[in-house]
């Protein structure tokens, strides 16, 4: 097969895949979402020899004319949230909950309540009530055990062994994720809550430059998924835990 009629079935591979994907391949692509797009590449070169399909080539302008260039860009922020939901914590850089300084009381004069979280919250990093004696990294969910114990004032968490749930509540007739905590003694007062944020791929590499691999092998295995590589796919997704396991 010559190299024109590998560009062909390309194209038409990817004209299917966009179809399917319901992914737009018309207008611009940012300026700095291209040079993550460029990095994504540059690994997916690393792991398809260009004996084995048509390379990827890097792309100098912004005004696309390369299908790939849409390909990569549509499962970048996907991939950005799955590195913000599976690398530690401390190599995340958190941002600071500033919508209220208070919980609200389940119950009037009550010692449990919740927070009401933002909705491009997706994980807890630290959060401490201004009662309690230490902080939560980890919060636990309803499925938890724990968590029935939680409805029992004399069972529950407290200012020495303090309890975060992440549930769910409807809040002005919308549902929102919520953060619960057990228990306090006198103040509902937030001392400090940090979260990892949903957040667009060139915010993220910029605020997070030590996980900018770990995202992009991220992406390159989806991009592989796609195009049906398995092993390649499995290889950058390897290449994501070393990156996890060495920071």
């Amino acid at each position: 097969m010559s190299l024109s009629d590998e560009r062909v079935q390309y194209e038409d591979r990817l004209a299917d895949i966009f179809a399917g994907l319901g992914i737009s391949s018309t207008g611009d692509i940012s300026t700095p979402r291209m040079s993550a797009v460029n990095y994504v590449k540059a690994k997916l070169n690393e792991l398809v020899p260009e004996g084995e399909g048509v390379t990827f080539s890097l792309s100098s302008d912004t005004n696309i004319t390369n299908p790939t260039d849409w390909l990569v860009n549509s499962q970048m922020d996907e991939s950005v949230k799955n590195v913000c939901l599976q690398a530690p914590l401390s190599a995340l850089k958190p941002t600071a909950y500033t919508e209220a300084t208070e919980g609200t009381p389940f119950v009037a004069e009550g010692k449990a309540g919740y927070i009401a979280l933002p909705d491009t919250f997706l994980r807890l990093s630290s959060f401490k009530m201004s009662d309690w004696v230490r902080e939560i990294v980890v919060p636990i969910t309803p499925n938890d055990p724990l968590y029935k114990r939680q409805s029992n004032e004399y069972m529950r968490g407290g200012i020495t062994k303090p309890v975060a749930v992440l549930n769910w509540k409807y809040i002005s007739s919308s549902m929102k994720r919520i953060l619960e905590y057990y228990s306090i003694d006198t103040l509902h007062t937030i001392e400090k809550l940090f979260y990892i944020p949903e957040q667009l791929t060139e915010d993220f590499v910029t605020d997070n430059p030590s996980l900018e691999d770990a995202f992009a092998w991220q992406c390159a295995s989806k991009v592989l998924q796609i195009f049906d590589k398995a092993e390649p796919a499995k290889l950058a997704q390897e290449r994501v835990q070393q990156i996890y396991n060495t920071i």
